[in-house]
């Protein structure tokens, strides 16, 4: 999409806009209410290009529309994609299991189960719209493997159609939800982004008033830090809502990663104590009235000149001169901020509509943050769904096989909500345990007395309007979402609809045991805790960063045109890197940790408290140091001294790499006498960055002398 056509968009979703803005001062509920109609006209457009076509299960159309068509509008419509590549997957696998094991039934189920046990695996692994193409492709294959059961021979046709069938789901859901896009996503992000913005201004403004960092200073950075996880969130959402925003992306993780390189800069100031020696409380009142200017909360008011004033403000503090490590470190955390402020106020001008030059990403590679929730959570969809189909075989239970497939669904589906899913997963079950009572209603009472298509419809928003509304809000939203997705199988609204009592109550039975087998498994094999999690994160990471320091030493080559460790990954505006809005460039190594450690950061739970966060931001600005120590230390001596040191904390003997690190400040002194280098590797910049690590090793004494063996990592809670 160009940015014409993008503000185009713009204006005739505006057309409805002021629709939408007046129904919330009438109705304060009305996003619910537009979401249920808007699921109601999903699921009704389905069933009604379904019956033109005259495919028979249509069920499994309009069932795809109400999975795909979730209160957050901009992942759906991105979604929608990556859920027709899963389900074109998991048709393809399914259809060559059973052209293999077509005779060999206990074989074919181990495989499926095996199948879905991988997609379970990758839908936690993966991130955004590629965990639901996972999910998806082992649902689709379960599908295919219930309507096979009776007739291998014709899986190819089967495949097809049941392919198609779900794809009309997808694309009705994305049209409808197109047509009513208001821009939800945009609006929720610039508001998180504003909010985060003035925390920071403000935080950072009380550190550099106080002598050192105060508990309220602390509080309100560990707060920005445990709302990045919500921010890279909605940014996914947001970036979902126009292929214009997806072109973009590059300029919001551009401000996510400026936001984290500020926090770094402010926990660093925070956490020295020499910031309030004499020179540094100098450089303190030449920053701080430049960083008055800056109002935050003109951010929303006028973004635009917002920016300019931020990017004005770190041209200015770029410029101020240091000669000792304590004012450097000062003035690299407030430029940092500034220019993270910047960064925000132009990701706002993005999401409000306007035009901003591509800022195109680093290469992204695969980075996860802890194995051990998907390997959980593939073990846990493998167990669910061959633990239902032995069930089913040992029985003989007609409906079985469409048991398969709904503890396929249950685990599949909320594997990834970490410690909400197994509340999620019990809701899904009371949820699909009351539609079967009101579909027997429906089904025996109502429907046989319809007729046309008109009158279903009617019957369909009456239905899923309410569920709509109710699953739009907050009291056991699952519950409603259950119904909704287990109401189109019940009903049996294929081409034409039949009706059977006892086909009823098998289905229903079936419905019912498959919700609750995927249950059952998430009290069995329960996902990793909030407190368990935070304490793998840690260990994590801090092997992580032990690995990192005993990495053989290469020949130092920093970046040519930056002057410290933050330039290279905000690029801050400085005499010697005017472009603001240039390509993000980043050491590969940098760009890893930084990478790793916000996925780790985003990890944890909302709930996790300060010391967690405080921690893991510790980690970051540790790696941060010691990758810049290991890129700018030249001379023959000092790498000698730093290699000492390295090993000395990789090794957990705080008081010798203590000494080492000391050492290695008083040579880059020496140096600072003996010479007026004024490049990235200055020796001023050094002792910055020795001064961080000896920081970290007077205060985080425990965290860093902790042990992190892979038995360890793998159980700490064992230890």
């Amino acid at each position: 999409m160009s940015d014409q056509d993008y503000i185009g968009s713009r204006g005739l979703h505006g057309i409805a806009e002021p629709v939408e803005k007046m129904l919330m001062l009438l109705l304060p509920s009305a996003p619910r209410l537009m979401f249920g109609l808007r699921l109601a006209a999903s699921v009704s457009l389905a069933l009604f290009v379904t019956y033109y076509l005259q495919l028979q299960n249509s069920f499994w159309a309009a069932t795809t529309a109400a999975i795909v068509c979730q209160p957050n509008l901009g992942a759906s419509l991105q979604k929608g994609r990556f859920r027709a590549i899963g389900t074109i997957v998991g048709a393809f696998v399914m259809v060559g299991l059973l052209a293999m094991f077509a005779q060999d039934r206990n074989t074919l189920i181990l495989s499926l189960a095996l199948w879905c046990g991988l997609c379970g695996f990758a839908a936690i692994m993966l991130r955004n719209f590629a965990s639901y193409a996972a999910a998806l492709a082992g649902i689709t294959a379960t599908i295919i493997f219930a309507d096979t059961m009776n007739d291998p021979t014709n899986a190819p046709f089967l495949a097809i159609i049941r392919v198609s069938e779900i794809c009309i789901g997808i694309a009705s859901a994305a049209l409808v939800m197109l047509v009513t896009d208001f821009g939800t996503a945009r609006r929720q992000l610039a508001g998180m982004l504003a909010h985060s913005a003035i925390q920071l201004s403000r935080g950072f403004q009380m550190t550099l008033a106080a002598e050192s960092d105060t508990p309220a200073t602390h509080a309100a950075r560990c707060e920005v830090v445990r709302s990045l996880g919500l921010i890279e969130t909605a940014t996914d959402a947001a970036i979902g809502e126009s292929s214009y925003l997806y072109s973009r992306a590059g300029n919001l993780r551009a401000a996510l990663a400026a936001l984290m390189d500020a926090l770094v800069g402010w926990r660093n100031v925070g956490n020295h104590d020499d910031a309030a020696s004499g020179s540094a409380v100098a450089i303190k009142r030449e920053v701080s009235p430049i960083l008055a200017r800056i109002d935050a909360t003109q951010i929303e008011r006028d973004p635009r000149r917002f920016r300019d004033v931020c990017l004005e403000a770190a041209s200015q503090i770029a410029a101020i001169r240091t000669f000792d490590f304590a004012s450097c470190m000062i003035v690299d955390a407030a430029r940092d901020v500034a220019a993270s402020l910047a960064r925000t106020a132009d990701s706002i001008l993005l999401l409000d509509g306007k035009d901003a030059a591509r800022v195109p990403g680093p290469a992204r590679r695969p980075i996860v943050a802890d194995p051990l929730p998907a390997v959980l959570g593939g073990v846990r969809v493998f167990l669910a769904v061959l633990f239902t189909a032995t069930f089913w075989v040992a029985t003989a239970w007609p409906g079985g096989a469409f048991a398969v497939v709904f503890s396929a669904v249950a685990t599949l589906i909320f594997g990834s909500f970490g410690d909400q899913a197994s509340v999620l997963a019990r809701d899904y079950t009371l949820g699909a345990a009351l539609i079967a009572v009101i579909g027997g209603g429906l089904y025996f009472g109502v429907l046989p007395s319809l007729s046309g298509f008109p009158a279903l419809a009617a019957l369909l928003f009456l239905l899923f309007v309410p569920l709509g509304y109710m699953q739009a809000g907050k009291w056991h939203s699952v519950v409603f979402l259950a119904m909704s997705i287990a109401s189109l199988p019940l009903l049996g609204l294929g081409n034409p609809i039949t009706y059977d009592a006892s086909g009823y109550f098998n289905l229903a039975l079936a419905v019912i045991t498959g919700s609750l087998a995927g249950t059952l498994f998430f009290t069995a094999l329960p996902v990793v805790g909030p407190a368990v999690r935070a304490r793998r994160l840690l260990a994590l990471s801090l092997r992580d960063l032990r690995r990192l320091a005993v990495q053989p030493l290469r020949r130092a080559a920093p970046v040519d045109g930056a002057e410290t460790l933050a330039d290279i990954g905000t690029g801050v505006p400085t005499a010697a890197n005017p472009a603001f809005f240039a390509p993000v460039s980043r050491p590969s190594e940098l760009h890893h940790w930084n990478v790793l450690m916000g996925r780790r950061i985003e990890a944890l739970s909302p709930q996790a408290v300060m010391e967690e966060a405080g921690n893991m931001m510790t980690i970051l600005a540790l790696g941060q140091a010691v990758i810049y120590l290991r890129r700018n230390v030249a001379s023959d001596a000092g790498r000698r001294l730093l290699t000492e040191a390295l090993h000395h904390l990789a090794a957990a003997r705080l008081t010798a790499a203590g000494k080492a690190f000391t050492a290695l400040s008083h040579a880059a002194a020496e140096a600072q006498h003996r010479s007026a280098e004024t490049g990235p590797s200055r020796p001023v910049h050094v002792r910055a960055q020795v001064a961080v690590i000896l920081d970290a090793l007077d205060r985080h004494a425990d965290l860093l002398s902790a042990r992190a063996t892979p038995w360890r990592v793998l159980f700490p809670a064992a230890a």
